[in-house]
């Protein structure tokens, strides 16, 4: 008898110490998943905007969380949907241009001039939609200006 208490408490040690140790490593794995996410997307937007400005002909519209440029022609709108950066092409179906692993929790374009030549200053904060232990947020704040050419 004594030996099974003995037995059933060993055990019971050993499965407390099992759970906190895979309670940890969720923990990082979640906060890795988070942080990576709003790299990614923080790279892929800031990259997709300099890319369509800068070979814009011009900014139309540049204010608040909607920007408006010409392209070729077309009307490029990139605005803000619910918590997503969205791009309409020619008027077209807007798509999302924020992966699933992060939100847009405030952006601002201001229409500005760089050097005598349009451009946009561009303000992004951007944070991960993944509920981490403890609440804390890999939250990113952005701030460019990106010129046309």
């Amino acid at each position: 008898m004594i030996e099974m208490l003995m037995v059933i408490g060993i055990t019971g040690i050993l499965l407390i110490v099992l759970f906190q140790v895979f309670g940890a490593i969720l923990s990082t794995k979640l906060r890795s998943q988070a942080t990576s996410f709003v790299a990614q997307d923080s790279r892929y937007l800031l990259a997709r905007l300099a890319y369509d400005i800068s070979r814009a002909s011009d900014i139309t519209s540049g204010t608040g969380s909607a920007l408006s440029l010409v392209i070729d022609g077309s009307t490029y709108l990139y605005s803000l949907s619910g918590e997503s950066l969205v791009l309409s092409v020619g008027g077209g179906d807007p798509q999302s241009l924020t992966g699933v692993g992060t939100k847009i929790n405030s952006l601002i374009f201001t229409r500005t001039d760089l050097s005598g030549n349009k451009a946009i200053s561009i303000s992004l904060n951007i944070a991960p939609t993944i509920i981490q232990p403890g609440g804390v947020t890999h939250e990113r704040q952005l701030t460019t200006t990106i010129g046309l050419r």
